[in-house]
């Protein structure tokens, strides 16, 4: 069975993997991207060395009330990723990527999906491992090859039923000076079976020298204007969407959680030296949707959480 998501045209696929070169401009996401922008055509004459990125994050979602009556949740994310990249001669450039995010869901005593299974799920962990490879065939066309494989679910959840792993392509085509699009597909496998289908569309455009418009390697859009070379604002929202394994010991046995959500956020990046950035978010997630599954992936319960406060910061390292 294949399910199809939409996802908002000017976006692209935040599959768990690589880290941006371009990573001043972020949004601290906690959950390590594929590097779209970093495959642009060119990239053969910016990347010479071999290069690290390593990105530590963290955010909170205040509390929220569940629209199902049975009580409220305050979110707790904390997120690290290492990218290592290296030219591949003569026009290709292969990225390795480690990331782990930790999700800490604190609900209320009262707060249920399902009939007798207060608190559904507390902490969730997730592990990647994503490899990107991408090739320049012109001066305005290069190509990039996906693949990652994920873990996650709590921490007594079955091991070897938390896994997820996918693969994709894309091509990305450089319109004119500071102006990328990207086009593609990336097939992920579901928890309980069946794929997931996501379309991968990306724009990258630097309007001018403060300027600058981008989905950031993640499914939302960004506008960002540079005050200076140290200092950097953004406005923009994203689409994330995540599913983990529960444990086997719960009311739902082996059952599977979601969470889709979209933050607004309003953003201050500072980079004191090329090497280093600072980042800080402040906004709000305005929908967000929480589904409980059986390990057949029959639905058991969902809610909505009203809107609430949402606070982001990060750090990004570059070697």
């Amino acid at each position: 069975m294949t399910q199809i998501r939409p996802i908002t045209i000017l976006t692209v696929l935040a599959v768990a993997g690589g880290l941006a070169q371009t990573a001043a401009a972020q949004e601290p996401t906690t959950r390590p991207r594929q590097d779209i922008q970093g495959a642009s055509p060119g990239f053969e004459e910016r990347d010479k060395r071999v290069t690290a990125v390593l990105d530590v994050s963290a955010n909170y979602r205040f509390r929220g009330d569940l629209s199902n009556g049975t009580g409220d949740v305050g979110i707790l994310r904390t997120g690290m990723g290492l990218t290592v990249t290296a030219p591949v001669p003569p026009r290709n450039r292969l990225s390795v990527t480690f990331g782990s995010e930790q999700s800490w869901y604190d609900f209320s005593s009262s707060a249920l999906l399902v009939a007798g299974d207060p608190r559904p799920w507390r902490h969730i962990q997730s592990y990647t491992l994503g490899v990107n490879f991408a090739t320049q065939w012109s001066e305005t066309l290069s190509s990039l090859l996906i693949g990652n494989v994920n873990f996650a679910g709590e921490g007594s959840a079955a091991f070897e039923d938390g896994f997820t792993g996918g693969g994709g392509a894309a091509m990305i085509l450089k319109l004119s000076e500071g102006l990328d699009l990207t086009g593609g597909v990336f097939v992920r496998s579901r928890l309980g079976g069946g794929v997931y289908v996501f379309p991968i569309v990306g724009i990258e455009w630097q309007i001018n020298k403060q300027w600058r418009l981008s989905n950031e390697n993640q499914p939302g859009l960004y506008l960002s204007y540079a005050i200076d070379e140290k200092w950097r604002l953004s406005f923009g929202a994203r689409y994330d969407f995540s599913e983990f394994r529960l444990e086997n010991n719960g009311v739902v046995p082996n059952g599977i959680g979601s969470d889709e959500r979209v933050p607004v956020t309003f953003g201050v990046d500072w980079t004191p030296t090329p090497n280093v950035t600072v980042q800080a978010r402040v906004g709000a997630v305005v929908y967000e949707k929480l589904k409980l599954r059986n390990s057949q992936r029959d639905t058991l319960g969902d809610t909505t959480v009203d809107p609430g406060l949402y606070l982001s910061g990060g750090l990004v390292l570059r070697f």
